[in-house]
């Protein structure tokens, strides 16, 4: 073979080895999303009346404390339900045996408010996005009942 034609196949065997291989392409889509999901919440909620006395004549009077958290700074209403007596305007705490006391809780101190639900609940606008609200309570005078553990669950619910 001669020389220049020699030289002119090892130069094109060199640029076709330097020339990078063609990959094939395709393309298609991501899918991107999120739930964005409400944050508020009741945080700790209790209100301890202490010891009340079999027949006492005067009212037990306590108050105790709702935390909501992450609820933003717009308008909140605040609902506390009827506990196991079903009634908000009849509050009663039970015992084992079924015996019952009754009870009230109110939104303001006064407690000439009571805190129930629907127009009864507590509307606010909060400043901050967490905090705390205080429940008034009274257990009423001149209840005799056997002594024991009397209690109740109330449910709060917050719209917002």
């Amino acid at each position: 073979m001669c020389k220049p034609l020699r030289t002119v196949l090892l130069l094109a065997t060199a640029v076709v080895a330097a020339a990078p291989a063609r990959a094939a392409t395709t393309t298609g889509n991501l899918s991107v999303t999120v739930e964005v999901v409400a944050t508020c919440k009741v945080g700790a909620a209790s209100l301890g009346f202490g010891t009340y006395g079999v027949g006492q004549t005067a009212d037990l009077r306590a108050q105790g404390s709702i935390a909501y958290e992450g609820c933003g700074t717009s308008q909140l209403k605040v609902h506390l339900d009827g506990g196991t007596s079903r009634n908000t305007a009849a509050r009663t705490l039970v015992n084992a045996a079924g015996n019952k006391l009754a009870y009230q809780l109110y939104r303001d101190s006064a407690r000439s408010k009571v805190w129930g639900t629907g127009s009864n609940a507590l509307t606010f606008t909060p400043t901050s996005a967490s905090g705390t609200l205080v429940v008034y309570g009274t257990i009423p005078g001149g209840q005799s009942v056997p002594v024991g553990t009397y209690s109740d669950t109330v449910l709060v619910t917050i719209d917002f």
